[in-house]
């Protein structure tokens, strides 16, 4: 429902490691008439460790914040070859196909991508292309927004249907989109891939970025240790 934000933005280096950052929101309001916290698990490593059969190598610990009647939820996802990545932003319910990714000569192929997924399921919804539907739909439907970036190490020359800002190319999905009198298209997604050319101009800080993620891993190993001993003393 509209009573969702969800965010992912992506960073890829010129080795192919990077990392996403994602924030999922709910509405206050949404949680509060809600059986289940959303948020309840994020808090539990063991939430992801099978991820890091998916090309992760390291999570932080989820931080959670409120603000304008929604409650957040953002973490990050470290990986050392995006070539070896997958994502579901599904919560592992499949409803949604994993999301894949190819880095090779200066262009980064997102394969089933959140959005274009999100678009295509709209396009079928046969609900959708009904005005009356839409007008029914409009008040759960205020507030959506979801958005997909990614910052590559050189300026973007090409990214169909996604806005480029020097290094990143990005869009965002909101209610508006969905309320339409003609269901959303983001184009060059029809075939469920988005392309990202762009001219390599090698590192923004390579040590930075190298300092960053080896801290990430050590981090990401302390959080699992810590887990695992907690869940001794509870037994």
């Amino acid at each position: 429902t509209g009573c969702v934000k969800f965010k992912q933005a992506w960073t890829v280096q010129p080795d192919g490691s990077g990392k996403m950052t994602m924030t999922l929101g709910f509405s206050e309001q949404m949680l509060a008439m809600s059986d289940e916290d959303p948020f309840a698990d994020l808090d539990n490593p063991a939430e992801m460790l099978d991820e890091e059969d998916n090309g992760w190598v390291a999570f932080t610990q989820p931080k959670i914040t409120t603000r304008d009647g929604f409650k957040f939820a953002t973490f990050t996802g470290y990986f050392e070859d995006i070539n070896q990545v997958s994502f579901s932003g599904d919560g592992g319910n499949g409803e949604m196909d994993a999301t894949t990714y190819t880095l090779a000569d200066g262009t980064l192929t997102v394969t089933n991508g959140m959005l274009g997924q999100a678009v295509a399921s709209m396009a079928e919804d046969q609900q959708m292309q009904d005005p009356q539907t839409r007008a029914m739909m409009a008040p759960m439907l205020q507030g959506l927004e979801m958005t997909e970036s990614y910052e590559v190490f050189g300026n973007v020359t090409d990214a169909e249907g996604f806005t480029a800002d020097g290094r990143t190319a990005a869009t965002t999905l909101t209610a508006d989109d969905m309320l339409a009198d003609t269901p959303p298209k983001i184009a060059g997604l029809d075939d469920g891939n988005l392309t990202i050319r762009f001219d390599p101009a090698g590192w923004a800080d390579e040590a930075g970025w190298k300092k960053e993620l080896a801290d990430a891993k050590a981090r990401w190993e302390q959080i699992k240790a810590e887990a695992a001993a907690e869940a001794i003393t509870t037994e």
